[in-house]
């Protein structure tokens, strides 16, 4: 999980109304795009469940760049 003060990546489900992941953006490889499905880990090896892209919105921050505080949310839907 990201700390308050570095910068991060979030999922939020907008069925749910939560977030439902989050990590540190410097460990993000790539960023999905509207329509990509991101699948994240269960409680079991083997077990992942899926999420669809619908929005991807970007929050930078006015602070230094040693401060981070940058943000991206992906809003997702569970996959059908």
């Amino acid at each position: 999980m990201a700390t308050d003060n570095e910068s991060y990546l979030e999922l939020f489900d907008v069925s749910k109304k939560k977030q439902v992941g989050k990590a540190p953006l410097a460990s993000i490889r790539f960023i999905p795009r509207i329509g990509e499905r991101i699948f994240l880990p269960l409680d079991r090896p083997g077990h992942w469940h899926s999420y669809t892209v619908v929005s991807v919105e970007y929050f930078l921050g006015n602070r230094s760049p040693s401060e981070g505080m940058d943000r991206v949310t992906l809003y997702v839907e569970e996959s059908k």
